[in-house]
């Protein structure tokens, strides 16, 4: 064992290993899941196919922009709550995570 020793006995991680380049068709509604758990393995490289493309063409910025506006939103009543003086308790989250079009009221 010497001293630049990262725990990686078992794999081979540097440029001269033998790569494959493939390419996975996830549903989006399931791309975020999937992309945390091949990374939580360690051992793929991500390539960007939108690289050519700014942050704001990419085909996440409309969910980023209704984030920004559901916390616009959130600010706005915080602060009109303090106003009146109210105070707001505490509740507890549900164990299954929130999707933005059920928190949205559509016009």
């Amino acid at each position: 064992m010497g001293i630049l020793n990262f725990g990686f006995d078992n794999i081979e991680l540097w440029r001269s290993q033998e790569m494959q380049l493939v390419q996975l068709m996830i549903p989006a509604e399931s791309a975020h899941d999937t992309v945390a758990a091949l990374g939580d393995v360690g051992l793929l490289q991500f390539k960007d196919l939108n690289s050519d493309k700014s942050a704001f063409q990419r085909t996440y910025a409309n969910q980023v922009k209704r984030c920004d506006e559901m916390a616009r939103k959130i600010r706005f009543f915080h602060e009109q709550v303090e106003k009146a003086g109210m105070t707001v308790g505490l509740r507890a989250v549900p164990d299954k995570g929130f999707n933005m079009d059920e928190l949205e009221v559509r016009h």
